[in-house]
């Protein structure tokens, strides 16, 4: 018998919110057809628990990035899973000409199969959208094309195929003759 997460309801509205924006992410223009292979692979590690799913390990980091005339601001939202974890991690940066640069984490979840999952009980409101909640409505929700989005998924070679086609790679193919 295979070991499974243990979730409590915490967990579960954690993921709920992942699932929702990773949801948000599968019918957005703004990921190439072999992204949506990864990001569908993570949702289908989600639908599985408590069970482990062996075999999947992928990351899916969407950064948010604003300037202002005296600095920038990024957040930056990051879900893992793989074969024996799931995590995710929210934060970001600020830089501006009087202070500098201060980088936060606003958000950590954790877990691992056989064992209570780790949370520092923060909610980050700028990411994950609370099920129920009509007034949560995250800026990176409103306008996901303003996001850099990036996926790493070793075991999706397509993946490496779009990079080629979106840096301007050899993807036409064929020279025509006259």
């Amino acid at each position: 018998m295979s070991i499974s997460y243990h979730l409590n309801d915490a967990d579960k509205q954690v993921l709920a919110a992942v699932r929702k924006f990773l949801r948000e992410l599968a019918v957005s223009t703004n990921i190439h057809p072999a992204e949506l292979v990864s990001v569908a692979k993570t949702l289908h590690v989600i639908s599985r628990l408590p069970r482990v799913t062996d075999g999947v390990c992928v990351t899916i980091e969407v950064a948010y990035r604003t300037s202002f005339e005296y600095g920038s601001s990024s957040s930056v939202w990051q879900f893992s899973v793989g074969s024996d974890w799931l995590a995710l991690s929210c934060g970001g940066s600020e830089y501006t000409d009087s202070v500098g640069s201060d980088s936060f984490t606003t958000m950590i979840w954790s877990a691992r199969p056989g064992e209570r999952a780790e949370y520092d009980g923060s909610w980050d409101d700028l990411w994950m959208e609370r099920d129920g909640d009509p007034d949560s409505n995250p800026a990176p929700f409103q306008d996901l094309g303003r996001c850099e989005i990036s996926i790493d998924d070793d075991d999706n070679p397509l993946l490496s195929e779009s990079e080629d086609v979106s840096s301007g790679g050899d993807e036409a193919g064929p020279e025509k003759s006259a």
